[in-house]
């Protein structure tokens, strides 16, 4: 995990009909992207050119810092048909048969996340009804996420308290 963490955002590029040879740094903060190559030419080597793409990605970072809670899960896009962030229609496979479900999901403070179901068919629970229970239950989940955070944020407040 700490090599995934250590190269993120930077990808190594070998291209030899174009004798291209470096690391590639890219990024992406509220729709703006940012892209720098540096090759190893350039920078005397791959080893200092990767050193010199880890240093860029940091001050990206320092710059531009990845949001905390206004992630990609908690906006709509276009592509969204249930008109709520965290809830899409899809079909879940249990005991050997299909359901049609509306699935609710959200993300924890600890990065776990969390999904919730709700089947309807004709003979059972409606489609409205159905899709009533999955906003309710991503609400009821967004709540605890916040109180989880809370908690954390004071938590953290009360050590740096007691270190000062």
């Amino acid at each position: 995990m700490k090599r995934a963490k250590a190269m993120r955002n930077i990808s190594r590029v070998d291209q030899e009909k174009k004798n291209q040879h470096g690391w590639l740094v890219r990024m992406m903060r509220d729709g703006r992207k940012f892209q720098k190559f540096f090759y190893d030419g350039t920078y005397g080597g791959k080893t200092n050119a990767l050193r010199r793409a880890k240093e860029h990605r940091d001050e990206l970072l320092r710059q531009y810092p990845p949001s905390v809670r206004g992630n990609m899960f908690n906006r709509t896009n276009r592509r969204n048909t249930s008109g709520h962030a965290g809830i899409h229609k899809t079909r879940s496979l249990k005991r050997g048969r299909i359901y049609d479900v509306w699935q609710a999901g959200w993300v924890l403070p600890n990065g776990q996340h969390v999904n919730r179901k709700f089947h309807y068919s004709p003979d059972g629970r409606s489609e409205a009804a159905a899709l009533k229970l999955a906003i309710k239950a991503r609400k009821e989940g967004l709540r605890e996420v916040e109180r989880m955070q809370r908690a954390f944020d004071e938590k953290r407040a009360a050590r740096a308290q007691k270190r000062n």
